[in-house]
């Protein structure tokens, strides 16, 4: 039997999709659970309309998902939390600078501004520190909401929660083809 697909179902086929099943299993399955409606010229019908809106639909979801990202771009979360206060952030700090001043002799460029270009770009704190805690993809959430972009906490990628200081750059999956990233600096609780 000719049957339209009106769900997903695993190992058949997607909504929408005619497939040619067993009658038993349309019978006792498919159609009384509203799974997938007879090939008739009524039902063809109605699927070209359902396609066409889930299409408009989609486009729109897409649309403003795109706007989205593009306030998404500009928003930058700064969060505060309680951390360790190591001495140590110095050594990291001359690590990330070694390199710069490593590749400064063969653009010609002096070594000495590279140090303090670094210097000006680098937040008023010291980005060395792990936190107590955590910032999770729930904290996020509720920052983006108090600046008046609301975004579920499922869909900001975060594939572990932040546990040090500084500014982390964290995917967000707006829709299956918007992908945004939200800046997040996490500074230290005085």
């Amino acid at each position: 039997m000719k049957v339209i697909l009106m769900q997903k179902i695993e190992r058949l086929g997607e909504p929408g999709q005619q497939v040619e099943v067993a009658d038993g299993y349309a019978r006792n399955f498919l159609l009384p659970k509203q799974l997938a409606v007879p090939v008739t010229p009524g039902h063809l019908k109605a699927l070209a309309q359902l396609k066409a809106q889930s299409r408009n639909r989609e486009d729109r979801t897409r649309q403003e998902a795109t706007t989205l990202a593009e306030r998404l771009a500009t928003v930058v979360i700064s969060l505060t939390r309680r951390a360790s206060s190591e001495a140590p952030a110095a050594a990291p700090a001359e690590d990330t600078v070694g390199p710069v001043a490593a590749e400064a002799p063969s653009t010609t460029a002096p070594e000495a501004p590279a140090p303090d270009s670094a210097a000006a770009a680098a937040p008023a704190f010291q980005p060395a520190g792990r936190l107590f805690g955590s910032v999770t993809s729930q904290d996020i959430s509720e920052a983006l909401a108090a600046q008046g972009v609301p975004v579920d906490k499922k869909k900001i990628l975060l594939p572990e929660p932040i546990k040090t200081l500084g500014v982390h750059r964290v995917p967000v999956r707006l829709h299956a083809d918007v992908l945004a990233e939200v800046s997040v600096t996490v500074m230290p609780q005085d």
